[in-house]
């Protein structure tokens, strides 16, 4: 039967994750030249084939996903979003082949594993928040802050499942502010409002979750862990069957009428167009 095996995988996608993998609990760290992440193309592609290998590794029992250094996913990687075209004007090849084609996978990459995965959010961040709130334990450091980069950062449609997730996590108008106003939200409002269940010190995050798989999921029977996984993630998957595509869709279509980056003076690391406006 086909199967993947760690020590292929690991070195595979080792440019923007690392693993370590002790008693069947896999821990997956994105990273840019292992420091905090910089969300480029090339790692939102990464997550689709790098997590299918994960997925069919029955070695594989628990997975515990997290970011490097102080930072979980707050800046963007200026230079593969220029390698790529996008200082121009959209068109539909961009928009297509490295948008809506990526995206309407990528959350699922995630929700297509059959093992329960601990979500460690180990410091700030604006977008894909996907990655870690879709998890089924979501645990924040004490620096943890969250914002979204996409009306009022990059001044585009906020379709790529964030409305649906922020919807069904913090209600319909909550949500809808939280989009249209660029809030920012620290750990505890994050606590308080059921985004994350947990919040621990800042150095203190990968060893709680460590603690959680060995206490929470590792003493239960396979088959539990197994199909307790499958229930809980199948609304998700039925949402964002119904509700990604056509977000994506919105999002790709409206980009066509503003793109930011091709303005002069645009700030791609952080969102900001010329004027100061953006997300940090």
């Amino acid at each position: 039967m086909y199967r993947t095996y760690f020590e292929d995988y690991s070195v595979k996608w080792s440019e923007y994750f690392t693993f370590k993998r002790e008693d069947g609990i896999l821990e997956m760290c994105m990273h840019t030249e292992h420091d905090s992440a910089k969300w480029s193309l090339e790692l939102h592609r990464a997550f689709i084939p790098a997590l299918a290998d994960v997925h069919h590794d029955p070695d594989n029992e628990i997975l515990i996903f997290s970011g490097t250094g102080e930072k979980f996913l707050d800046s963007m990687d200026p230079e593969g979003w220029e390698r790529y075209g996008f200082r121009q004007d959209m068109n539909f090849d961009r928009g297509y082949d490295f948008w809506y084609l990526d995206q309407v996978h990528e959350p699922f990459a995630l929700l297509n594993l059959e093992i329960p995965v601990i979500g460690a959010i180990n410091g700030p961040f604006f977008i894909h928040q996907e990655l870690a709130l879709l998890n089924d334990i979501v645990i924040a450091t004490e620096s943890t802050v969250m914002a979204d980069g996409h009306y009022t950062g990059m001044g585009i449609v906020p379709g790529d499942g964030v409305q649906t997730i922020f919807r069904e996590l913090m209600g319909i108008n909550r949500a809808k502010h939280f989009l249209l106003t660029g809030q920012t939200m620290d750990a505890q409002t994050l606590l308080q409002l059921g985004l994350v269940a947990e919040v621990v010190p800042d150095d203190q995050i990968l060893e709680r979750a460590w603690e959680i798989a060995r206490t929470v999921f590792k003493p239960r029977a396979r088959s539990t862990r197994l199909m307790t996984r499958a229930l809980l993630v199948q609304p998700w998957r039925e949402l964002l069957v119904k509700e990604l595509p056509n977000g994506m869709a919105h999002e790709c279509w409206g980009v066509h009428g503003y793109w930011g980056m091709a303005e002069k003076g645009y700030d791609i690391a952080n969102l900001k167009s010329s004027n100061g406006e953006g997300t940090s």
